[in-house]
């Protein structure tokens, strides 16, 4: 599938899942939504977005079954960490930070609560998963059907095809709206730690953004194209043009 194509998928997936959800919304605002509770934290998962300690964003996702059939998946509560990680190149680094060739700016970490349909699908071969916070700010993640499955179709009758464990990451569209900013990486590396009816869940690291005036988390949003050329830098918020904004985090979601 085509960046292009890609791209008004998924702003046509949110958009509707905002005419769909903006009563529940409505109702919801005051409701505490419990989200992921991993192994390794006790903090709890924010019910909005809201900024929390970089090592929230760092955390590993938890573990469960892996079934690479991709069917059956409904999700009604859960939240996504995610870290903007702002890096200058060594030009513009401090002289102290010479030797290391890049410097790390500032890093934001956000948690955003799940949002919009229980079914992640999106037809014919995509699964999209959308998490939302006030305003314009949210995420969203999709990657292709096929590569959780092997390539292998869905059972047909009694007949049941196999594919061996998924033991390496996959490939992922990840974008993220911060502050009226929306950040996108085509190029993401997703590694699945549990996929089922029961949870899913994965962490990410998308080593290249580009800054888009397309953001398909904000309904009005009537820019009509991206660019189709994904860069390695994207305009920082407070530190000039020449800042790489990296992409990073996890989710996990429940029924």
């Amino acid at each position: 599938m085509s960046p292009g194509v890609v791209t008004r998928v998924r702003r046509s997936s949110v958009v509707g899942a905002l005419a769909a959800s903006v009563v529940v919304i409505a109702c919801a605002c005051g409701a505490v939504t419990e989200g992921p509770t991993p192994a390794s934290s006790t903090s709890a998962a924010p019910t909005t977005s809201q900024r929390l300690n970089s090592d929230q964003c760092r955390e590993t996702p938890p573990k469960g079954q892996i079934d690479r059939s991709g069917s059956e998946l409904r999700f009604h509560k859960g939240s996504i960490r995610v870290a903007l990680d702002r890096i200058r190149p060594a030009a513009d680094a401090p002289q102290a930070n010479q030797a290391n060739r890049t410097s790390v700016d500032t890093t934001d970490c956000l948690g955003f609560p799940r949002w919009g349909s229980p079914a992640p699908d999106v037809p014919p071969d995509t699964l999209l998963f959308v998490f939302k916070g006030p305003g314009t700010d949210g995420a969203q993640i999709e990657f292709n059907v096929g590569d959780l499955t092997g390539g292998v179709l869905p059972p047909v009758g009694p007949v049941r095809p196999t594919v061996g464990p998924l033991d390496k990451p996959i490939g992922a569209t990840i974008g993220a709206s911060v502050d009226g900013a929306y950040y996108q990486a085509s190029r993401c590396s997703l590694s699945i730690s549990a996929m089922s009816k029961k949870k899913a869940a994965a962490s990410f690291t998308c080593p290249a953004t580009t800054r888009s005036d397309s953001n398909p988390l904000a309904p009005d949003d009537d820019v009509s194209h991206d660019d189709p050329t994904e860069s390695s830098t994207a305009t920082g918020t407070s530190t000039g043009p020449t800042t790489k904004v990296v992409l990073s985090g996890w989710f996990s979601v429940e029924p």
